[in-house]
């Protein structure tokens, strides 16, 4: 089986619709992501959405490490694609703390002002943590 990576996912999506996902609450009450509207951009199909979130959960750690180094290197670049394919993946699952959080990562890597960086790190962090857990628990995930 050929190995699939965060940018086939996000193609993968776009293929199938633009609009934007309907959040779905965590039992925190907070919305975490889009699960309904990700189904019906998959066409109903359950199983592959659960795919993809397990990819999504294997894979988007490698990313924030990748932006928590670049914020430790302030290294404002590296900040702006990491955060940007980032907002990216969250994108598609309709969490849209976590992705405002890498919009404003984004945004401060092309504006080259890193005042904020750390405080808006912490955020996306929590958010992640919380979509995490979720996505796990929608994806059968035992780790």
């Amino acid at each position: 089986m050929k190995p699939i990576h965060l940018s086939d996912i996000e193609e993968t999506l776009s293929r199938v619709s633009s609009a934007p996902p309907d959040p779905v609450p965590n039992p925190c009450g907070e919305l975490l992501w889009g699960k309904a509207e990700a189904l019906e951009r998959l066409g109903g199909d359950e199983d592959l959405l659960r795919d993809l979130c397990q990819i999504f959960l294997e894979e988007s750690p490698k990313l924030l490490q990748k932006l928590r180094e670049a914020i430790a290197a302030a290294d404002p670049e590296a900040i702006m694609r990491a955060a940007h394919s980032i907002k990216g993946e969250l994108g598609y699952l309709g969490a849209a703390k976590a992705t405002q959080a890498a919009q404003e990562l984004e945004d401060m890597g092309h504006e080259k002002n890193l005042s904020r960086a750390t405080e808006v790190f912490t955020l996306l962090d929590q958010e992640f943590t919380g979509l995490r857990l979720t996505l796990k628990e929608f994806a059968g995930a035992v780790s």
